[in-house]
């Protein structure tokens, strides 16, 4: 009998760097020790797994802290060994086109996304690994015989040094002696995210007439900057080469709710824009994107105590999804129990 393939289980960094300090034996909670523990033995089972974002990657990339790093990416290869989340832009790719399969029947095959694979290539869209070529026969036997084990097994060894070492990155002495490594080169972009993000903000914050609908704000933010590629992909992929085959904004807004990762996302803000006096961060706009993958495809989420009464108590998306929310480790091994 085939075995049930395992539980997803999503935990914010914060979580990991909890862990961390459990498995490295400096952690003063009982809590986060004992649910590392519970976390290990699932996980050597098969029971769950713990794939990784692309927003994990790049937020613990950029902490300058090198034994934070360390401890966190020690528990990640513990406990997820490297299984990764596709990125956010795929899965969109793949839910547009059902969604338009759905309501007029194009595309005729929708894309199919795998959500889940290895590596810190599937995160970010560009899966790949290590593999030796060339060389005969002959010398392959040669080179088995003096490395002690065969050529896969090798590469193997050797993918999995280099996922660790992606995670951890160098050392702080070894940064700055790279003339081009920049732990910070994915702000640029986050930085011109948050930059638009905010003009909506201050819109929504100054505007009488759109602070009455904020809901029209995020939707047509999101198509005209955050999903715009995808949707003209989704309709060219469609055959809607001439305009778009939505009747009116009512339309168009039931087509992005029907979307799953977007519905995270539009209500996620929507009712963290009611806190009028929030100042948003990068790490606000990369914790509601990697919950917007996390959320509806994965089994348990772990997230902040903030995100995690959003998700539940205001938007209601662990009803939507039938995912478990938590914003504790505590509260996990429970459930898990």
């Amino acid at each position: 009998m085939a075995s049930s393939p395992p539980h997803q289980v999503y935990l914010d960094l914060n979580h990991w760097y909890a862990l961390g300090d459990a498995h490295a034996g400096v952690s003063k909670n009982p809590d986060h020790i004992s649910a590392l523990k519970q976390l290990r033995a699932h996980a050597e089972r098969g029971e769950i797994a713990f794939p990784l974002s692309s927003v994990h990657y790049m937020e613990l990339t950029e902490n300058p802290r090198d034994e934070h790093r360390e401890r966190a990416a020690d528990v990640m290869t513990l406990l997820s060994r490297f299984v990764t989340m596709a990125p956010a832009d795929k899965i969109l790719d793949e839910e547009m086109a059902n969604e338009l399969n759905r309501r007029f029947g194009r595309p005729a095959f929708p894309t199919k996304v795998a959500k889940f694979g290895a590596g810190v290539g599937f995160a970010f869209g560009e899966p790949g690994a290590m593999v030796l070529e060339g060389g005969t026969d002959e010398s392959r036997k040669e080179l088995e015989a003096r490395l002690g084990m065969s050529v896969s097994e090798f590469e193997a060894v050797a993918n999995a040094i280099t996922e660790y070492w992606v995670l951890r990155g160098p050392t702080g002495t070894l940064r700055s002696a790279l003339p081009d490594y920049d732990p910070y080169a994915a702000r640029g972009i986050a930085d011109a995210q948050l930059e638009s993000f905010n003009v909506m903000v201050n819109s929504l914050r100054t505007d009488e007439d759109l602070a009455a609908r904020p809901m029209d704000a995020i939707c047509a933010r999101q198509f005209y900057y955050d999903i715009g590629d995808n949707y003209a992909r989704a309709l060219i992929g469609a055959g809607f080469t001439e305009g778009t085959p939505f009747q009116d904004k009512a339309d168009i807004t039931d087509f992005l709710m029907a979307l799953p990762s977007r519905k995270v996302v539009t209500m996620m803000q929507f009712h963290y824009l009611k806190d009028v006096h929030r100042a948003w961060s990068i790490n606000d706009l990369r914790d509601i994107a990697a919950l917007s993958t996390a959320i509806p495809y994965c089994d348990v989420v772990v997230t902040d105590k903030k995100a995690c009464d959003t998700a539940v108590n205001r938007a209601r998306l662990d009803k939507d999804f039938g995912t478990a929310i938590f914003s504790s480790l505590a509260d996990l091994a429970k459930y898990l129990a």
